[in-house]
């Protein structure tokens, strides 16, 4: 965690400083930034996905389910940082595009588990 406080700092000062210059150094330090934030936390992702097959050893949920989820959590980050940098660089309109369509993905990713779902709730009820 400290190395992405002091990562964001330098990145935050850093930008500061160009944007007096020229505007665009400073969205595009403060891209780089969040890509590099963002390519070191992908490093913590291999933590995730050890503890999430243990449990899913230790439970009766199937894989495809545990795959859909971590795709549902990286389409949700994903869409977020790029909304987040829209919207930093002024592009406000863009940003909500790029929202809407994190939200849709979101949905179509998902629609597998909605569908087991509902088909267990029919099974219960008949």
């Amino acid at each position: 965690m400290i190395v992405i406080g002091i990562i964001g700092m330098v990145t935050v000062l850093t930008a500061i400083q160009f944007k007096s210059i020229k505007p665009e150094y400073g969205i595009m330090i403060s891209v780089v930034g969040c890509i590099l934030i963002f390519v070191y936390s992908l490093s913590r992702i291999s933590d995730i996905i050890s503890i999430i097959d243990k449990l899913s050893e230790l439970t009766s949920i199937s894989r495809d389910y545990i795959k859909i989820l971590l795709k549902i959590t990286g389409i949700t980050f994903i869409s977020e940082i790029s909304s987040d940098i829209s919207r930093d660089c002024g592009y406000h309109a863009i940003a909500n595009q790029i929202q809407i369509f994190g939200k849709l993905s979101v949905l179509a990713v998902s629609l597998p588990i909605f569908v087991e779902l509902i088909s267990s709730v029919g099974n219960l009820l008949s």
